[in-house]
């Protein structure tokens, strides 16, 4: 009788610690957008990362999730070329073709109300 009592407060335990860690550490409750660099420089060696990251209530990367995003370049098409476009891994590769200007990308995603803007800005060379 014992044994069986041990096994149902086991179990009792268990479910009242995978609950909680389930709602603030698994569950996506907003996205971060990452930009690395701010800015790129108007040569044609410059390069800018777009990530987008999922955090949980505790103001974290959610554990074992990601998330699928659309980029769209709204101003300034023609001062980049597309490297990379990962919709699976929320990421989106910039190389800047050697104008000067601003770049505005809008992300729609699934986990966020409304679409995210970023700009960057493409900064002219001077000595």
């Amino acid at each position: 009788m014992r044994r069986n009592n041990i096994i149902i407060i086991l179990n009792a335990v268990l479910i009242l610690i995978l609950i909680p860690g389930y709602y603030f550490l698994y569950n996506i409750y907003e996205i971060q957008v990452e930009v690395t660099p701010h800015q790129l420089y108007a040569d044609s060696h410059s390069e800018a990362e777009i990530k987008v990251i999922p955090i949980n209530a505790l103001g974290s990367k959610a554990l074992f999730r990601s998330t699928i995003s659309d980029f769209r370049i709204i101003e300034g098409e023609e001062l980049v070329e597309v490297l990379i476009l990962d919709r699976a891994t929320s990421t989106l590769k910039l190389k800047s073709k050697g104008k000067e200007g601003k770049i505005g990308i809008k992300i729609y995603n699934s986990h966020s109300l409304f679409p995210q803007y970023v700009e960057i800005p493409v900064l002219p060379l001077r000595v």
